[in-house]
């Protein structure tokens, strides 16, 4: 599986580029899941209840934390967690 940058897999939804990147914050939204509603009854179709969501996601984001930490290490770039909602 070949890899493909972001504005190269998104080129029709990208209407510009900045160069020299200092930080990459992507964003979005899953519109079945986006809203309280929406994830309550994802669970409860899947039979989850909702006090193990905890439980239920930390595999997916153990999964694509070691993914993108994989990809950075591949490309030489450091990864900097911050904890801080007000950081600049």
């Amino acid at each position: 599986m070949q890899t493909r940058l972001l504005p190269e897999k998104y080129r029709s939804q990208i209407a510009g580029v900045l160069h020299c990147y200092d930080r990459v914050i992507l964003t979005g939204t899953l519109p079945q899941f986006c809203f309280a509603k929406g994830m309550t009854s994802y669970l409860f179709a899947h039979q989850i209840r909702i006090f193990d969501y905890t439980k239920f996601t930390a595999p997916l984001r153990e999964k694509i934390r070691e993914h993108a930490e994989a990809l950075a290490h591949a490309n030489g770039i450091q990864i900097e967690f911050v904890r801080k909602k007000n950081f600049r």
